[in-house]
């Protein structure tokens, strides 16, 4: 899953392996584990991006008080939204520092930049295990990179529509997600989702997201493709499906509320859609309809007013159904960052500190 820079913009007013044990002639050494393999009874790890941290943030979902951090630089123009994962690595676009950080996480460490020569880098997926693509939101462009290539520089290129702000990749094709908006903010036209053969880096096909400011994307174990239709942050959200293998649009939904910015979809089919006003709403993919909605989202409540919660940055399911839920922080308000935890029945369970200004979660088993 992706941010996107413009969200970056608005948004952002927003290391070692603990390797234990020894022997001697009548002692055992106590059995230990890599970090990364989480613990001996839950395999998972929880990566987030912090984005006004400048950092990397990784817990153990089975001891959430086992961080790591890997940061990125002390530069003001490091503004990180999201990252993806294949494998041990991880690939975090760092915003307006022009770059990204390809992170080995087995070693917790960053293993080397790829830069653009100026502008913003946002969205980011995987086209195989050691090749991406990473938008440029000011440039209009999306570059592919691999992991082993000579230079650091992000030179093979490709054109897309205006404010490109996340990828995604399905059926060998990317589907290249734009906000289509002019340098101040307002739509151009409806959103765009350019498709783009990875392989030889050209266009396939432009289409019309359905709504305006299209900015997150995720693709359902349907094999759909998931489109954020933020708006205004002032009117009604929608998602958009579309078929990957057709091209062809199946239909536009609403009622996802001011501001919906990020969309992830587990196993099941379950798309969780967060905004920083609202908290997350649950949507059946399958359906097309909401499990959680605006009446009833998940989100953290607020001591007053009544019935007021926390808006929300992200979300993710966890495998035993357990959903994990970036809260920014609100200094205005004395509130401060969180991954909120709820029961696979959206009860509050737990809270995990992580850091500065959390915009992104995602989890992944790496136990060999």
């Amino acid at each position: 899953m992706t941010g996107s820079g413009f969200r970056s913009r608005a948004f952002v007013l927003l290391l070692a392996v603990l390797v234990g044990g020894g022997c001697g002639d009548d002692t055992v050494a106590p059995v230990t584990r890599d970090f990364l393999q989480g613990t001996a009874t839950n395999p998972q790890i929880g990566l987030v991006v912090n984005s006004t941290g400048k950092a990397l943030t990784l817990f153990q979902l089975g001891n959430p008080s086992i961080t790591r951090e890997i940061p990125f630089g002390a530069s003001n123009a490091v503004t990180p939204v999201g990252l993806v994962f294949r494998g041990t690595h991880a690939v975090v676009p760092l915003g307006d520092a022009a770059s990204v950080a390809l992170v080995d996480l087995d070693g917790l460490r960053i293993e080397r930049f790829f830069t653009f020569p100026s502008g913003n880098a946002t969205g980011v997926a995987f086209v195989d295990d050691t090749t991406f693509l990473v938008a440029n939101v000011v440039g209009n462009y999306v570059g592919r990179v691999t992991f082993h290539q000579a230079s650091s520089a992000i030179t093979d290129t490709v054109h897309v529509a205006p404010g490109p702000t996340a990828i995604v990749v399905a059926v060998g094709k990317a589907f290249v997600v734009s906000v289509n908006l002019d340098i101040n903010y307002q739509p151009i036209g409806p959103g765009v989702v350019t498709v783009i053969n990875p392989a030889t880096m050209s266009p396939i096909d432009t289409l019309e997201s359905g709504g305006t400011n299209s900015s997150a994307a995720a693709v359902g174990p349907d094999g759909v493709v998931y489109v954020v239709n933020t708006e205004d942050y002032v009117a009604d959200g929608s998602v958009t499906a579309i078929n990957p293998a057709t091209l062809q649009v199946v239909g536009t939904y609403g009622g996802f509320g001011s501001g919906p910015g990020s969309i992830k979809i587990g196993a099941t089919g379950m798309a969780y859609v967060s905004a920083f006003f609202t908290g997350t709403l649950v949507w059946n993919t399958a359906t097309h309809s909401f499990v959680r909605d605006l009446a009833n989202p998940v989100c953290a409540p607020l001591a007053s007013p009544p019935g007021a919660c926390r808006g929300a940055f992200d979300a993710t399911r966890a495998s035993d159904g357990s959903i994990y839920q970036v809260f920014f922080g609100s200094p205005s308000q004395s509130l401060p960052p969180y991954v909120f935890v709820y029961s696979p029945s959206y009860v509050l369970v737990d809270s995990v500190s992580v850091g500065v200004g959390p915009a992104s979660i995602d989890i992944g088993v790496f136990a060999q």
